[in-house]
């Protein structure tokens, strides 16, 4: 199976499990509203304090960065306290329970040090990359490969951190020996759902153009509304994906609602 033909396979499957449990859409509403927040909450502050306009002059000192580090942290927790219940409540449907909201809200308030200690570790590397861009010539180079490394052996990180309950740098450990001896292939299939959703925005986007003449309001309302609920479904769906992968890399069956086939051979691991 090619990897078009498969990734469109994992969304199909994956929808199914959205399907049968639509109220995990809401995990990533939720991400989305709380980031806005804490967007607003900082904005203001950074911007009287200068701090924004000395890193974008390349002007910055460590002194700038610390409050923007501390919005980026705030920021990066909500993203994975948000995944993390999302993961919780997936693996529960995966394993043919019927979870709420609140047994996920719950699964990541359990893990809460641990979410807070990636959080660190994440968002630290994540500025770490954007200073190299802002202060390197061949910055954007740089940060391009690392960051799409960090993505890749990072992928399975929420699952092995909520599901197994590791401490974060075994965590960390694992999600790279999972990647490194089963799932190239099979994420990188993943990472076709960001294509299928820019194609799936498309019939929106002419919608809310066409009835532009007819009202601005109108059809610049209709581009949003697709936009933020695609992103929602889609958000949902790749949690819902990785979840799946995370169960299959393990134990080599697939998972309820999804098939061998579309998820690959696996070569389930077995310790380090």
């Amino acid at each position: 199976m090619n990897t078009l033909s498969r990734t469109w396979q994992l969304f199909k499957q994956s929808f199914a499990v959205l399907s049968q449990e639509p109220s995990l859409v809401v995990f990533p509403i939720l991400s989305a509203a709380s980031a806005l927040f804490l967007m607003a909450g900082f904005l203001v502050p950074l911007y009287r304090l200068g701090s924004l306009q000395a890193i974008v002059h390349r002007t910055a000192g460590w002194d700038d960065y610390l409050p923007v580090f501390s919005w980026y942290y705030a920021n990066t927790f909500v993203v994975i306290f948000f995944n993390s219940a999302l993961a919780g409540c997936v693996n529960m449907r995966l394993c043919g329970a019927d979870p709420t909201l609140g047994d996920g809200l719950s699964i990541a308030a359990r893990r809460l040090p641990r979410i807070a200690a990636w959080t660190l570790m994440s968002a630290t590397f994540g500025l770490v990359l954007r200073a190299i861009e802002n202060h390197e010539r061949a910055g954007r180079f740089v940060t391009a490969i690392f960051g799409a490394g960090w993505t890749m052996i990072t992928y399975l990180m929420v699952p092995v951190l909520i599901i197994e309950d590791r401490p974060v740098i075994e965590s960390f450990r694992r999600s790279i020996e999972l990647l490194r001896k089963s799932w190239g292939e099979q994420i990188a299939g993943g990472f076709g759902f960001g294509l299928l959703g820019s194609l799936l925005v498309i019939p929106g986007f002419l919608l809310g153009l066409v009835l532009l003449p007819v009202s601005v309001i109108l059809g610049i309302t209709v581009i949003v509304t697709c936009v933020l609920m695609l992103a929602a479904i889609f958000g949902a769906i790749r949690g819902i994906f990785t979840v799946a992968l995370y169960r299959y890399a393990t134990d080599g069956r697939a998972p309820l609602g999804f098939s061998g086939d579309a998820l690959g051979s696996p070569r389930p691991y077995s310790g380090y």
